[in-house]
């Protein structure tokens, strides 16, 4: 066997790479600097560049009295995509009901999952295109795949046999395959879970 070259998201399912969870965008398609224009799009305004720093590091930073903001990214780019991570107080602040102005003319992926309140809003996979929600399911439980072009993603979900799986566990990783394998995302392991990244306040 090769060595695997792309780390995939299914090891999102069994990482703390926030306190809270997650939120990841992803982007494949963005110019002309592919995390930045990915970072003042979250932003909706001019985002705060803060400098590079681990996750650690930056949480720290983020709950300093003094801190600019309570939410941020860290981002960057790997293998053909742009990735922004949040970090901070970002529950009720992005992921779901605040997508737009994301896309435009690339392909934006979102994937949500607050670990301290894992039903509402449940765990979610969201696929924008041109200003237009594509696809999207629930990770974790009934996977209805919705959307204005569900059949972009509803055989994979039938498949791999995430309806009727009892272990909501079992069900996030076999949903995160479903997605790195159908539409080739990926985020870097290392990199979001020790390494130093630039951030910016969103």
């Amino acid at each position: 066997m090769g060595e695997r070259l792309s780390d995939g998201l299914t090891w999102l399912a069994n990482s703390d790479v926030t306190w809270a969870g997650y939120c990841v965008t992803l982007a494949r398609g963005l110019e002309p600097d592919e995390p930045d224009e990915l970072v003042r799009r979250l932003a909706r305004d001019e985002p705060g560049p803060l400098g590079e720093y681990t996750a650690e590091t930056l949480e720290a930073h983020l709950e300093r009295r003094d801190a600019p903001a309570r939410t941020a990214v860290r981002y960057g780019s790997s293998e053909g995509l742009a990735f922004a991570v949040a970090y901070g107080d970002w529950p009720g602040y992005m992921g779901p009901g605040f997508t737009d102005g994301l896309s435009g003319e690339a392909h934006v992926f979102q994937l949500y999952y607050e670990s301290e309140n894992p039903k509402v809003p449940p765990p979610s996979f969201s696929y924008f295109h041109q200003e237009t929600y594509m696809c999207g399911f629930d990770l974790c439980s009934f996977p209805h795949v919705g959307g204005t072009a569900p059949d972009l993603l509803l055989r994979d979900v039938q498949a791999a046999g995430i309806e009727g799986e009892e272990s909501r566990d079992a069900a996030h990783a076999r949903s995160l395959s479903v997605l790195e394998e159908r539409f080739g995302l990926s985020l870097p392991r290392g990199q979001i879970l020790k390494g130093l990244l630039p951030a910016a306040t969103v």
